[in-house]
Formats: C-alpha cells, sequence, structure tokens
C-alpha cells in the first residue's frame, strides 16, 4: 500500500482514475486451464481507461471473510467494450476468489479505477516485457490495444509460464497479423534472465522495460537491469503484490 501511495504521489494524473467507481455485471466466465479463470464484465457506461492499467474490485453483497477487495491488471484494451480480469484460483482459494468463482452471469461486480502507469505514452517506440505466469494480463491489454490501433510501437514480450501460457493462440494470432509484435515463450528463471539480456544488448536505454508478475521476480529483474546499465526511469512494473 505505501508502494501505491509513493507511486500515486509521484503521478497523479495516472493514479486519479482510483476515484472513479463503476458497477459491473458478469456476462462471461472462462477456464483457461491450470487453474486459471478469465471473468468478462460489462457496464452501461465504462470509464476510460489505458491498456496495461488495473484496478481494485469488489463483490457487492458477497459475504466474503477478511480483506474484501482485490487489486487486478484489466486484460482488456478499451476498444474492446468490456473489463475483463483473469486469475488463478487455487484448489483451496481465498475467501474472495471463492466468491469471485461462484458468481453467476448477471451478478455485480464493483471496480474502483482503472488507473496506474504501467502503459505505453506517447514517444515510446520500443517495449520489452517480461510477464511471469498470470503476470500476463496486462499484456494481453496492451498487445490487443497495440494490434487494434497499429501504432508505431515495437513490443517484445519474453513470457514466462512453468506450465502452458495463458491467452497464448490468441495473443499468438496478434503476432501473426502485425510483425512490430513478438513474443518469446520461455519456462525456467534462466531462460529469461538470458532473453532479458539478449533485448539488452539490442536495445540498452533506447528501450523501456515493462514487468509484471510475483513481487520476487519483479525485484530480481529490476536488480538485473539496474545492473546491465538500465536507467531507472526506463523501467515500468506494477504497484501491487499478487493477482
Amino acid at each position: 500500500m505505501l508502494d501505491v501511495i509513493s507511486r500515486a504521489a509521484k503521478h497523479p494524473i495516472d493514479y486519479s482514475g482510483i476515484c472513479r467507481i463503476t458497477d459491473l455485471k458478469l456476462v462471461k466466465k472462462i477456464d483457461e486451464g491450470n487453474g486459471v479463470f478469465s471473468f468478462i464484465m460489462k457496464a452501461d457506461r465504462l470509464p476510460s481507461w489505458k491498456a496495461g492499467q488495473h484496478a481494485i474490485f469488489t463483490l457487492p453483497g458477497r459475504p466474503v471473510k477478511g480483506r474484501s477487495w482485490r487489486p487486478f491488471s484489466v486484460a482488456s484494451a478499451p476498444h474492446e467494450g468490456v473489463i475483463r480480469i483473469g486469475t488463478i484460483v487455487p484448489p483451496e482459494p481465498s475467501s474472495f476468489k471463492q466468491q469471485l468463482s461462484s458468481l453467476e452471469i448477471g451478478d455485480k461486480v464493483r471496480m474502483y479505477g482503472p488507473y496506474g502507469e504501467l502503459y505505453i505514452r506517447p514517444g515510446l517506440k520500443q517495449i520489452i516485457g517480461v510477464a511471469g505466469g498470470i503476470g500476463i494480463t496486462p499484456f494481453r491489454s496492451i498487445i490487443s490495444g497495440l494490434h487494434h490501433s497499429r501504432r508505431n510501437v515495437h513490443l517484445t514480450l519474453i513470457y514466462s509460464a512453468k506450465d502452458s501460457h495463458t491467452y497464448r493462440d490468441e495473443l499468438d494470432a496478434f503476432v501473426r497479423e502485425n510483425h512490430q509484435l513478438k513474443i518469446i515463450h520461455t519456462h525456467p528463471a534462466e531462460e529469461v534472465n538470458a532473453e532479458l539480456e539478449k533485448q539488452v544488448a539490442s536495445h540498452g536505454n533506447r528501450g523501456h522495460y515493462f514487468l509484471s508478475g510475483a513481487p520476487k521476480m519483479i525485484e530480481a529483474l529490476r536488480e538485473k537491469l539496474s545492473a546491465l546499465g538500465i536507467e531507472n526511469g526506463h523501467v515500468c512494473n506494477d504497484p501491487f503484490k499478487g493477482y
């Protein structure tokens, strides 16, 4: 929470969206496999947001024990006209995820946001992304948005997963149709590091590095990028812990 407050102080415009409240209705649930589920929601009027941003979600009227809210990256791009989130629901889920999983079509979800600075600002031309596991969610939004807009932005994503890569078929289809997009699928950390070193060697501080995944992964990658000479202002990551 202190990290979010600090970031909001530095980027007040990017975080002003947290004051917006939107009541959504669930329209679809998708079992993506390996415990990952997508939840797609609509509203009569959606707020504006930038691909890659995230929001806070609550489940009105649901008996959630403990923390009754969760931050999730918005996995849909604005042009899609829906709010989509993706998360891992383990065999023994938290009370929140248990209630989220039990939602029926038409049930209400409340969203605060979206907001945050993990998006492609005007003038950025070369993005190197690293996604770990379910950290792919903001990149689904970013890649979908770039594919739709055809902006003059080159994005290379290093996508690491223990098992299967969520959204792989859909993202690979975007890549086939857009030569400015590239996805490198990896598994162990050694492969991620090797690919990241190649990207740094090619782009250095001409590129901007977006990171999304587990906190320890992000911390290790930021340290690695710093050791490789990448300036802190060229690295951006989600400000919250977990999905």
